[in-house]
């Protein structure tokens, strides 16, 4: 066997690797130009049909690429890179193989964003827990001066530093909420009246309700089974009706209706509220995030309230739809599956 025949077997053998890879992968020859690009290569590239015989720099239109195939060129050792490609971030490492060089593309995107999600989730944590722990500070070093030289002035920093003490035990608790649920696998099923659980919710926040001026409606059957976890479900009753208190106007009402409906278990929570701008609706189920951020730190707001109302529906396999006009009002539907 001739050497060129032993190269060309060689090389088919490499042509044959990169279309059996998984991962992206292209094959380029000594001179630069394009031997082999498997499938994923070509949906992830955009790269035409045929690209036999193209040189790199036409097939490979991010310099970073590019860069990495000319790198393993001229100095053998493996490159690696990363690089934005398009919608894309990916991962690149380029290396030799015999006289031809291989080039290994990983799409990272959904990582990024993975990461970029976690980052932002533990700046937000940090900042929203420093609020309400350098209030305690505050007050306590305060409570300290005036304890003995202005005892007139205790049972009002007493009572800001148990509000202060409340904020931060909602805000942690809300965050172990987020954790556990982001965080659950399988999960452990059980028959649970909703029709009683949101009557006992309704039942707890009556007093809420009377201090806010608000008037609080129950319209449920008197018994409506599914599966699910009761600590899940109630929290997105209690959360959906507090928001229903808690972002109202005082005269205004606020009503939770409950009804099985084509298979499904339908409850609604609305109010005669403030609303929600429509530039604002595809984002409340964001976490920490706030419409109007300062009247829900009036409120002790935590901003993790309908990002936990969202995770909890979507593990029992429902969904969550919001609809709202500033100024008129708002109303959340959530649909389960029924039965158990």
């Amino acid at each position: 066997m001739t050497s060129e025949t032993s190269i060309e077997v060689a090389r088919s053998w490499r042509r044959e690797l990169v279309d059996s890879l998984v991962q992206a992968a292209l094959l380029f020859a000594p001179d630069g130009t394009a031997l082999a690009a498997n499938t994923a290569a070509r949906q992830l590239l955009e790269l035409p049909s045929p690209l036999a015989g193209a040189p790199a720099g036409d097939v490979l239109a991010n310099p970073e690429l590019l860069g990495a195939v000319v790198e393993v060129r001229r100095n053998a050792d493996p490159v690696t890179v990363e690089t934005d490609h398009g919608e894309f971030h990916v991962r690149a490492v380029a290396s030799l193989v015999g006289d031809d060089v291989l080039l290994l593309i990983t799409d990272r995107t959904q990582e990024r964003r993975v990461e970029e999600l976690r980052r932002d989730f533990v700046v937000n944590a940090s900042h929203e827990l420093k609020t309400p722990v350098t209030s305690i500070q505050t007050l306590a070093e305060a409570l300290g001066v005036v304890v003995h030289t202005q005892p007139e002035r205790v049972p009002a920093l007493v009572a800001r530093l148990g509000d202060e003490a409340e904020r931060l035990a909602a805000l942690v608790h809300d965050l172990l909420d987020l954790r556990r649920l982001e965080e659950r696998g399988t999960l452990e099923r059980e028959p649970v009246d909703l029709a009683e659980l949101v009557r006992r919710v309704v039942a707890a926040q009556v007093a809420r309700a009377d201090a806010a001026g608000v008037e609080l409606w129950v319209d449920a059957d008197d018994h409506v089974l599914l599966a699910g976890v009761a600590g899940d479900l109630e929290v997105i009753v209690q959360n959906l009706v507090v928001n229903a208190i808690k972002y109202n106007r005082r005269g205004g009402t606020a009503e939770v209706s409950l009804r099985t409906e084509d298979g499904e278990v339908v409850l609604q929570v609305s109010d005669t509220g403030i609303g929600i701008p429509a530039t604002d609706l595809p984002r409340i189920f964001e976490r920490f995030y706030r419409v109007d951020t300062a009247r829900s730190r009036e409120t002790g707001g935590t901003g993790l309230g309908l990002s936990i109302v969202r995770h909890a529906v979507e593990h029992h396999g429902g969904t969550v739809q919001v609809e709202s006009r500033s100024g008129t009002g708002t109303t959340f539907t959530v649909r389960l599956p029924s039965g158990v």
